[in-house]
This record gives C-alpha cells, sequence and structure tokens, in this order.
C-alpha cells in the first residue's frame, strides 16, 4: 500500500507547523512505508510547516497541487502555467467587491502551475484566519468565486483550500494528477475530500479498491488512524 497525505489540516493544524509529539511518532510511523506527501502550497511552506526531515524521509513531496515533485529535497520536475490576465481581473473585482472588511496583504500567489486566492490575504495573523473562515463558513464565499470562474473559464479549475484561499490550476492539473506516477494501490488521507475542496478530484478517484480514502477533521484524527496501520 502507498499512503498519501495531504499537509494542512491533515498532519498540521492550517497554516501551522506540526505537532512535536506527533512529528517524532509520523518519523518512526514512516520509515517502513511508502509515503508521499501531496499540496496546495510550495515546497519551502511544507519545510515550515512539517520540517525538513519528514519532507526528505518520504518517497516524493508533491507541492503545487502536484505540479512540482521533489524528492530528497531536489526538484525531480514542474509544470508551469500562468493565470491569463482576465481572471486576474476578475480576482481584482472580487477582492474589490466582497464585503469583508479586513484586507491583509498577498491576496494573489503565484506559484508553481498555479494560484493561490484569498481575500483577507495570506499576511493574515492566526485570529484574522479564524475570523474570515467563520465568515465563509456562513456566507459560502469561496464556494461562490470557484464556481463563478469555473463558469467564465472552462479550461480552469478553482477548488477551496485551508481556511481562506482558493487553489485555481489549469484543468487536469489537480493532486490527482499524482495517481498516475504512484505504482500500485493507494490510501489518502485529507481533511478537504467533499465535493469542492482540494482534495476531492484525488480522493473521488481512490474511493474504490484496492484504494482508500480517509476523510479527517484534524492531525489528532489522522495519528488515531494511523496507530492502527502498522
Amino acid at each position: 500500500m502507498n499512503y498519501v497525505f495531504d499537509i494542512d489540516g491533515t498532519l498540521t493544524p492550517s497554516r501551522l507547523k506540526i505537532d512535536p509529539v506527533f512529528e517524532t511518532f509520523f518519523l518512526d510511523w514512516i520509515k517502513d512505508k511508502n509515503v508521499y506527501l501531496v499540496t496546495g502550497s510550495d515546497y519551502p511552506k511544507s519545510v515550515e510547516q512539517v520540517g525538513q526531515k519528514i519532507c526528505e524521509s518520504v518517497n516524493a513531496c508533491y507541492n503545487t497541487a502536484g505540479n512540482i515533485q521533489y524528492v530528497k529535497g531536489k526538484e525531480v520536475y514542474r509544470n508551469e502555467w500562468h493565470a491569463p490576465p482576465e481572471l486576474i481581473d476578475l480576482l481584482s473585482k472580487f477582492l474589490k467587491e466582497s464585503e469583508y472588511p479586513i484586507r491583509a496583504g498577498n491576496h494573489m500567489e503565484h506559484r508553481v502551475g498555479m494560484l493561490n486566492f484569498s481575500i483577507v490575504g495570506r499576511n493574515c495573523t492566526q485570529k484574522q484566519r479564524l475570523d474570515y473562515n467563520k465568515y465563509d463558513n456562513e456566507k459560502g464565499e469561496r464556494e461562490n468565486f470557484c464556481k463563478i470562474i469555473m463558469e467564465k473559464f472552462p479550461s480552469i479549475e478553482a477548488t477551496v483550500g485551508g481556511q481562506i484561499s482558493i487553489d485555481i490550476y489549469e484543468k487536469g492539473k489537480n493532486k490527482a494528477q499524482i495517481i498516475k506516477l504512484i505504482q500500485g494501490p493507494i490510501h489518502f488521507f485529507g481533511d478537504k475530500t467533499q465535493k469542492g475542496g482540494n482534495d476531492y478530484a484525488i480522493a473521488s478517484q481512490l474511493l474504490s479498491p484496492p484504494h482508500k480514502v480517509s476523510q479527517v477533521e484534524n492531525w489528532q484524527e489522522t495519528q488515531k488512524l494511523l496507530v492502527n496501520i502498522v
């Protein structure tokens, strides 16, 4: 079995570092297994969150929704994609018209093969992050943005990612693209496997045996599941 993990919300609290006790447990757990990480974040953010030792101990890290791969800290491949100007204009309109009052900065983050967009901005504090997430849960703002983007740009995908942002990429260049790169059955762990979430594309293709999907709410739930896998 191959074990594939989302990072944010699955191995760590959202945008925070891995719990030190869980880090020790996870490093021991992966020793004799085929383990991969897949995330919308770039590689430096993965190292920041789970640590260099985990990133270099797993078989591979697939960053920016699988559009760049690292093995032992070395880049193996990358898929370049640049958001069209019309999309940037639409996101700027969202930013101007959203009723959410806080703008913390870094609202459009260009990554390899994708664009990450956030109304509150990635420079927000942890409290601002939680406040926006509560607002979005009530208003469904990010889901609405994704719907509008995909209606206007049929060749582009947009999914809800993490607590404050949406991930935007070329159609088909989502996390599911890594399935063809991994030989054998896959057990995937993620916190956004529902439709519209950025784990849905990969999870929806792994629902039938021999594959398996575990939807988790946080890293503590992930650890409870791993304890029973030897």
